[in-house]
């Protein structure tokens, strides 16, 4: 349920938990479709919240607040809970799923008397560009796909290009293979005629996951599909 304005404007509202969603590309707010998915501790493991009955509203600054979370009639010697911020996206990889399945976040419980202890979290999310994320035409993008040492395809594996050090440090790209071990890499300032190397990491378990650099260059590479293999 989204709070309106106007009933924001006539309630006491408690900001159980804040969400700032982060483009990891652009570095602003994310575009195309996604949702903010709750999960709470119940009883040690973690449920979903029904979106439907989760109260939220928007501010202007673009974090998404869920209020009222751990309201009580009675708060008095209630620990703090832990949820868990799981987000779907339509042009994005959350980065978090490169070694986990949500943020865990605790919320402090309150009640009509005494409001909740510290300042309200808010948890920030990067979101990595996924394969269908509409980079300009611009943009170089290496494709490839990332496997283990018996040639089966590698989810979740972290692809990045390394800067090779020539004039000013350059800002690299990262993403998150998808479910069937690829990936499409932007290489946004990478120097042209020169080797360039692609880094891969493993998620864990083992922690940390097995890892592997292969040498490039441009534009040669981007005429090709780049098998990263892990030995």
């Amino acid at each position: 349920m989204t709070l309106r304005f106007r009933e924001l404007e006539h309630t006491r509202l408690h900001a159980g938990l804040g969400v700032r969603l982060i483009d990891d590309y652009t570095g602003q707010g994310p575009i195309g479709w996604r949702r903010i998915l709750l999960d709470i501790d119940d009883g040690g493991a973690l449920r979903e919240l029904e979106p439907a009955v989760v109260r939220r509203t928007l501010t202007a600054g673009g974090v998404v607040w869920f209020p009222w979370l751990e309201r009580h009639r009675d708060a008095r010697g209630l620990p703090p809970r832990k949820y868990r911020v799981r987000i779907v996206a339509e042009l994005y990889t959350p980065a978090y799923l490169f070694d986990a399945e949500g943020v865990e976040v605790l919320v402090a419980p309150y009640d009509d008397a005494t409001p909740p202890a510290g300042t309200p979290p808010v948890v920030e999310i990067r979101l990595l560009p996924a394969a269908n994320y509409p980079f300009g035409p611009e943009v170089a993008i290496l494709r490839g796909a990332v496997e283990d040492a018996a040639g089966e395809r590698v989810a979740r594996a972290l692809v990045r290009w390394l800067d090779p050090g020539l004039g000013a440090p350059l800002v690299t790209d990262e993403v998150l293979s998808d479910d069937d071990g690829e990936f499409s890499l932007p290489m946004r300032r990478t120097p042209r005629g020169v080797p360039i190397e692609v880094h891969a990491e493993r998620p864990p378990p083992p922690d940390p996951g097995p890892q592997r650099t292969v040498s490039v260059q441009l534009p040669d590479a981007l005429s090709t599909f780049l098998t990263i293999q892990f030995l």
